[in-house]
């Protein structure tokens, strides 16, 4: 995996763990599912 994913996947769990507490767990679920259907289009 190239440093620059790895970055971007640090940074993403970072926020994800400063966030996890205002968001529930199943609407992030969603809001990455839908991430991934849009760049599959």
């Amino acid at each position: 995996m190239s440093s620059s994913m790895i970055d971007f996947l640090d940074k993403f769990f970072d926020l994800y763990i400063v966030y996890q507490q205002e968001i529930p767990h199943q609407k992030m679920v969603e809001i990455l599912r839908e991430y991934a259907d849009r760049l599959d289009e």
